[in-house]
């Protein structure tokens, strides 16, 4: 990929990642009781054409998934889960995103809610980190998983250290499942099934 192509693709998924965010909170003002059907909308909206444009030049690789990939979605699933459990019996796991999603749920649980942290979240952040970084720009290299997996626990807002570890393993587990399939699809269902244990 050239320079060109990859400042394109930063380009894309740095105003792919603003324009969501943003919209998304234009229309609820931080209030997920608020527009939630006008909310689904638009950001469905926004993350389909943000997507179908990377798609169109190639930014991205996303298919359907093979019988392999199943496997390793399931593989890097169960171990994301695994290492949850184990994790969360010696630590906890305090963060500026996950005392967001308590202060959220705090006065009930609406369906822009639900739809946030179960799809729009996964499929922007895959996009953003395993599609755009990881893969255009740093063409699906090793430096590129363990800078993204670093970027990825970043953004969580980790508390202490161990906070930090726990995000970037997720970060590197999805990388890791993007690096070993080249399709989206792997990384961003591992990463949605995840995030709906939240609701369990």
């Amino acid at each position: 990929m050239t320079i060109f192509n990859k400042c394109h693709a930063v380009f894309v998924g740095f105003l792919a990642f603003i324009t969501v965010t943003t919209v998304g909170y234009t229309i609820n003002q931080g209030d997920f009781f608020q527009n939630e059907y006008l909310f689904i909308i638009t950001k469905t909206f926004w993350i389909s054409l943000s997507v179908a444009y990377a798609k169109w030049f190639d930014m991205v690789s996303l298919r359907r998934l093979t019988k392999k990939e199943i496997l390793l979605f399931i593989g890097s699933f169960l171990i994301c889960v695994l290492v949850n459990i184990g994790y969360y019996s010696f630590f906890t796991v305090s963060s500026g995103a996950r005392y967001q999603h308590l202060e959220a749920t705090s006065t009930g649980i609406s369906l822009s809610f639900i739809a946030s942290v179960t799809v729009f979240g996964p499929i922007l952040e895959e996009f953003v980190f395993r599609g755009i970084l990881q893969g255009a720009v740093f063409e699906n290299s090793w430096l590129g998983l363990i800078l993204t997996a670093s970027l990825f626990s970043f953004l969580h807002a980790p508390y202490d250290v161990p906070s930090f570890i726990y995000y970037l393993f997720g970060g590197f587990m999805l990388g890791f499942a993007y690096k070993k399939s080249q399709n989206l699809s792997v990384p961003i269902l591992v990463h949605i099934c995840y995030n709906c244990l939240s609701f369990l």
